[in-house]
């Protein structure tokens, strides 16, 4: 007999860790998984239209490479109905699959509340309900029991679409990654009310570049390259009144630094005023993206290259890409000596003391 996994959810995006917990539910069930987004969702308020949805899931399954088990069902996603309830959705498998065992999978913040769904108890009768333990959450034993729920064990990815949502964490599908972008959906929005155009398609690339290179280098929590890239330019046009504003108030000691450096700096500041950013590392990989410095971290010297050599930047950098996708470090020593180079040729001054204290560093 078919064994089939019913997921619901909001899929506001859908991330790594639906995907996780559908492959565990899969192997542990023996049994296909259906991912059925949620038209609007009944606990939450979207943030995205049905359509991304969808289109999020389908990429985020191509990009699983489990599409014989991973499925779609686009039943509430057409539904008519002010509401989508759990139970109509059972109901609609129990007609399409009269014969399959059918599985409902929830997280695990939604077992202690499943007593509130409605008609739980004929929903629970319909489908074996079944979820993944969280670590922090305790759950209610008499719930589990009253409603025969069955514990899947499994490695899970602790993610949230909130903290997607927020920018918290992009642990998502690349393919996925890429349609949020393409479509500015929501965090993207934000950053390109900073930037005109040119300058966001720049930052985009420079995202898109170091993301890479930390995929290519085998590098954990890849998502902070993609975000310090984003965000490394967040500043460059803000109006100078404001920048100088800033700068008086929070980097006196970078005051006399030239105009067009001191963005690095105001950078910092947004990303962490208006984007709540509170990791020092990729604060700093904002900090100092144009000048270096000293004793740079492998995510500082990533910025620092992807900005100089990210494609769309008007000449052949295809051997520095490479280099840096080889190796960060050495890769990073090839970009900033061609830098060096760069600002001889044309006669750039670089004697501010963090660009120097940079090359004398690294270019011994």
């Amino acid at each position: 007999m078919k064994n089939i996994v019913i997921f619901g959810g909001g899929f506001d995006p859908i991330h790594d860790g639906h995907i996780n917990m559908a492959i565990n539910a899969s192997e542990a069930l023996h049994a296909e998984v259906f991912f059925v987004p949620a038209r609007i969702s009944v606990w939450k308020n979207d943030s995205c239209s049905p359509e991304d949805k969808l289109e999020m899931t389908k990429l985020a399954i191509k990009d699983s490479g489990r599409e014989d088990i991973l499925r779609i069902s686009e039943y509430e996603l057409r539904s008519e109905k002010d509401t989508n309830y759990s139970i109509d959705t059972v109901k609609y498998f129990k007609e399409q699959f009269p014969d399959a065992n059918l599985y409902f999978l929830i997280g695990t913040d939604q077992v202690n509340r499943f007593k509130e769904w409605k008609e739980c108890d004929l929903l629970a009768s319909l489908a074996r309900i079944v979820f993944f333990s969280r670590p922090g959450y305790v759950n209610d034993q008499e719930i589990i029991k009253r409603f025969n729920m069955q514990e899947i064990k499994g490695n899970l990815i602790d993610v949230s679409s909130s903290e997607i949502r927020n920018m918290k964490s992009l642990k998502v599908s690349p393919l996925v990654l890429d349609y949020i972008v393409d479509k500015r959906l929501y965090f993207v929005g934000k950053i390109k009310g900073y930037l005109k155009e040119k300058r966001f398609l720049h930052s985009v690339e420079v995202a898109k570049l170091a993301y890479q290179i930390a995929i290519s280098n085998n590098l954990e929590d890849k998502d902070r390259y993609f975000i310090a890239g984003l965000l490394h330019d967040v500043a460059k046009e803000l109006p100078k009144v404001e920048q100088e504003r800033i700068m008086n108030e929070e980097y006196p000691q970078f005051v006399n630094f030239p105009y067009q450096i001191q963005h690095q700096f105001v950078g910092e500041y947004l990303a962490k005023k208006d984007f709540d950013v509170e990791d020092q590392d990729l604060l700093n990989a904002i900090k100092y993206h144009t000048t270096g410095r000293a004793n740079m971290s492998l995510l500082e010297k990533c910025i620092y290259a992807s900005d100089k050599i990210e494609p769309t930047r008007g000449f052949d950098s295809s051997d520095l890409i490479n280099a840096m996708k080889v190796n960060i470090s050495e890769g990073f020593i090839t970009v900033l000596k061609a830098n060096q180079e760069y600002f001889i040729v044309k006669k750039v001054p670089y004697d501010n003391p963090l660009t120097k204290e940079c090359f004398e560093f690294y270019l011994k």
